[in-house]
């Protein structure tokens, strides 16, 4: 399958209802994605928040600026103010004046809301998406996950858009509708992006080390670099390691970072298979061992009652509640 999404049956997960899927006032870009995201310049943000305290970014422990996804909000609103002809000034001003009637258009929306509306514009978004990519425009498909990225949490864009974008172009080429090429440009398209946005988020706050690595053998990196970006989003510490990592001589490599958790994926059972021996790999870790999981479609024929891991069996947005959930939990 071209995009393999981690899969995870897990057992006891009591404790996972309490982890939400998105806060909104969580901060989570530093400026550089802030100006990115509201197509505003650093310049401009800083000066809004000097004159009008509006929107109050929380800062890093190196007094850098954090924004959340409500205040990326804001500065989309105020923009699309400006935009139609009013001044910043008066924009703030309006602003205020809405909130004091209880009337906020940059609340986030109800929950019938969100389950009305998403559905349809992700699901346009996705084929839109598809299109671009079949056509090698790239400028059209960047423009198309931007404005997929405004509307909606980053979990959503990822699930509703990307991922069945890339499971219609692997189909097509499967069925020998689509070159290979398409496909090759789809994927690394798709890795660009994820990366520019790993490179945004603020400093992951959570101490626990996660390293994620295809298995050996393994060139397929969109899932693991979904449930990745994700994670990081998220704000765990996680070192990517991408395709084909060899286990030769692993344990004495990752030592230094005491890894709390070890991901593999494998989508072809020949990869998969390269990871049997990993038992005696985490045996040389230090107590306590990390944990490891594993998921991909390689695995699903395969028994791996040897392999001290998780298996996972679940679309990438829930697989990261789980994660949590393992690393919370412990």
């Amino acid at each position: 399958m071209f995009v393999d999404i981690l899969r995870i049956p897990i057992k006891n997960d009591t404790k996972l209802n309490d982890i939400k899927s998105n806060d909104s006032q969580f901060p989570v870009y530093n400026i550089k994605a802030a100006a990115r995201l509201t197509g505003l310049l650093p310049v401009t943000l800083r000066a809004w928040e000097r004159r009008y305290e509006i929107p109050t970014p929380q800062r890093g422990s190196q007094g850098y600026r954090l924004y959340s996804d409500h205040d990326i909000r804001i500065l989309r609103w105020l923009k699309q103010q400006v935009n139609s002809g009013m001044s910043i000034s008066r924009a703030v001003e309006y602003l205020r004046e809405l909130r004091s009637q209880d009337q906020d258009p940059t609340q986030i929306e109800t929950k019938d809301e969100i389950s009305r509306a998403p559905s349809a514009a992700l699901s346009t978004s996705a084929m839109e998406l598809e299109h671009a990519l079949v056509r090698f425009d790239e400028n059209f498909a960047s423009s198309v996950l931007q404005q997929a990225s405004n509307l909606h949490p980053l979990d959503q864009v990822l699930t509703g858009v990307i991922e069945p974008c890339l499971v219609a172009i692997g189909a097509a080429w499967q069925r020998g509708e689509l070159a290979v090429a398409v496909e090759h440009f789809a994927t690394q398209f798709v890795m660009k992006y994820l990366m520019m946005l790993v490179s945004g988020f603020a400093p992951p706050t959570h101490n626990d080390v996660i390293i994620a690595a295809c298995a050996p053998g393994e060139t397929h990196q969109v899932g693991l670099m979904m449930l990745t970006t994700l994670l990081r989003w998220r704000s765990w510490d996680v070192l990517y390691l991408g395709a084909d990592l060899t286990l030769e001589n692993l344990e004495t490599a990752l030592r230094p970072l005491r890894p709390r958790m070890l991901l593999f994926s494998a989508t072809r059972q020949q990869n998969a298979e390269n990871m049997f021996g990993l038992e005696k790999i985490i045996q040389g870790f230090s107590k306590p061992s990390p944990i490891v999981v594993l998921g991909g479609h390689g695995f699903d024929a395969m028994d791996l009652a040897s392999l001290p891991a998780i298996y996972l069996d679940m679309p990438v947005d829930q697989a990261v509640r789980r994660i949590e959930g393992m690393l919370l939990s412990n």
